[in-house]
């Protein structure tokens, strides 16, 4: 068919890689791209390229390379069982016959071994080339399922603090994939230890957490994140962001349990601003003698409400007015961010890199196929066909080298 002719040709391989190349290296660069980045323009959100690499253009593109590769891979395995039956392609080199020259004595002496009518040498690496592009599909479609189905987001959470990855604003920030659920996922995860100075055996000094994750039809998970691998937890993996700070813990009547994230201005203040339960604007300020970030302590710490002008300070377990309630103060604790993550594609893409790597392995190997006919040699290379071509020209005939020494003497 002529479609595929066109999507397996060299220049739309190649045109359909240039603008891969372009797309991503641009789409790296943009601002919006990372968690925490500026937001998004208008006009690049109008063309779904806020999130460029889950974007129609992107996904289309590598579509296009899968198909392309697939074409060319497409009976590539039937040609290389024929060459093993010894089934040579019109393009195989034909060395001919030489006047006293032994042609199996050559081709042994190349490496190569006989089976019946046919000559071989390092077999396997024959498969070299269809490996590379078994691998090379595996990849382009583990990216292609990744960037279309990939979930992931960020949130925050301080000890004994319980957060639904669905409820409205849990998450500080998403970013799905086209054909993702347009909902988060269903999962409660609660932070059950958090030390922001303590660290993993075998990494340094920086944070150490312990999450509960409990997702309807998989069984709970309690455990502390690796720094590398994070934990898995009904099929979403959970990892430690970098950000941490205060949090002050509040009880509000007909709101429970609150915990009220300060952020950081100076080395010793954090501050946040809120509307209180009755829509009026207020701000909490912690502040502390030395420094908060103060792995050895942060010395004594004063939490304050301000509102209309008028700061008063607050007590642990007492309470005071808030909006239209009195609340209480309940503690005051570290808040560390979190991600989760969907990726079910990663494994297709991991898969695709090792079959790609064992390609090129084989393809290394001096792999071929002869016959011989006639005194001539038939012989199909994947490597070496030059070199072999050149032995077979300058190699002297079996038992010349005895009669010249015979005729010269010693």
């Amino acid at each position: 068919m002529k479609l595929v002719r066109i999507v397996r040709s060299p220049s739309f391989a190649l045109a359909v890689i240039g603008f891969v190349a372009v797309y991503s290296a641009v789409g790296a660069w943009l601002p919006w791209s990372s968690p925490g980045g500026r937001p998004a323009p208008a006009w690049a959100a109008a063309l779904r390229l806020d999130h460029p690499f889950s974007a129609p253009p992107f996904l289309v593109a590598v579509a296009a390379l899968l198909a392309s590769v697939l074409a060319c891979t497409w009976g590539k395995r039937g040609r290389i069982l024929r060459l093993g039956r010894g089934e040579l392609p019109p393009t195989a080199m034909c060395l001919p016959p030489r006047p006293g020259a032994d042609p199996g004595a050559f081709l042994r002496d190349q490496g190569f071994r006989r089976r019946g009518e046919i000559w071989t040498r390092c077999r396997a690496g024959l498969w070299g080339g269809w490996v590379l592009h078994v691998g090379l599909l595996a990849l382009i479609a583990g990216v292609l399922v990744q960037q279309s189905l990939f979930d992931t987001g960020l949130f925050e959470l301080t000890e004994g603090e319980t957060a639904k990855l669905d409820a409205p604003g849990a998450l500080l920030w998403r970013s799905r994939g086209v054909l993702a659920r347009a909902t988060p996922p269903d999962v409660e995860v609660t932070l059950h230890w958090f030390d922001p100075y303590a660290s993993q055996e075998g990494y340094a000094r920086d944070r150490l957490s312990q999450l509960g994750v409990v997702r309807r039809g998989h069984d709970p998970v309690t455990a502390f994140l690796d720094r590398s691998a994070g934990i898995r937890a009904g099929g979403l993996q959970f990892f430690q962001a970098i950000p941490t700070g205060y949090a002050v813990n509040l009880d509000v009547p007909g709101l429970g349990r609150r915990s009220v994230h300060l952020r950081p201005e100076m080395a010793h203040l954090a501050s946040i601003r809120l509307d209180d339960p009755s829509g009026r604007p207020a701000r909490f300020l912690l502040t502390a003698a030395g420094s908060l970030d103060d792995p050895m302590g942060t010395g004594p710490i004063r939490v304050e409400l301000e509102q209309d002008g008028v700061r008063r300070a607050l007590q642990r377990g007492a309470a005071f007015r808030f909006g239209d309630r009195d609340a209480t103060l309940l503690s005051v604790g570290r808040w560390g961010q979190y991600t989760y993550a969907r990726a079910p594609g990663m494994s297709a893409v991991f898969a695709g890199f090792a079959l790609v790597l064992a390609g090129c392995a084989l393809l290394l190997l001096p792999a071929g196929v002869a016959r011989v006919e006639d005194g001539a040699i038939r012989a199909y290379l994947v490597r070496g066909g030059a070199a072999l071509a050149a032995d077979w020209t300058h190699d002297p005939p079996p038992g010349a080298e005895d009669r010249r020494l015979r005729t010269e003497g010693p």
